[in-house]
């Protein structure tokens, strides 16, 4: 969580091994998560980590994108993203790569109430 952030600087987020916060909404179709700026100190915590950890409550859970984006219509973050799996990437060669771009795994919890 943003407690292990020392530093007031985003360059503190460097050194994340696991960083864990709340979602707004999920998407039951894709697993997608919408996380805001109200939920994180950093916006590079999401990526810098490498084992990101999304609590959601079963209730904040939609069927698909096309309601998510019903819901987050007015909402009036400066920030946020949809976040769906771990990073990976392929090159040509198709050699797979786990958390090239962001997190090499996520969790979802889900909470009721």
């Amino acid at each position: 969580d943003d407690d292990d952030l020392t530093d007031e600087s985003p360059h503190s987020a460097s050194e994340l091994v696991v960083y864990g916060t709340s979602g707004m909404l999920g998407v039951a179709e894709n697993a997608a998560i919408w996380v805001s700026d109200r939920a994180i100190k950093h916006r590079v915590s999401l990526c810098l980590t490498q084992h990101l950890v999304l609590q959601i409550d079963a209730k904040a859970i939609v069927n698909n994108m096309h309601e998510a984006y019903a819901k987050l219509q007015d909402v009036r973050d400066d920030y946020g993203v949809f976040i769906s799996g771990p990073s990976k990437t392929a090159d040509i060669e198709q050699s797979l790569v786990i958390g090239a771009h962001g997190a090499r795994t996520l969790d979802i919890i889900v909470v009721e109430g």
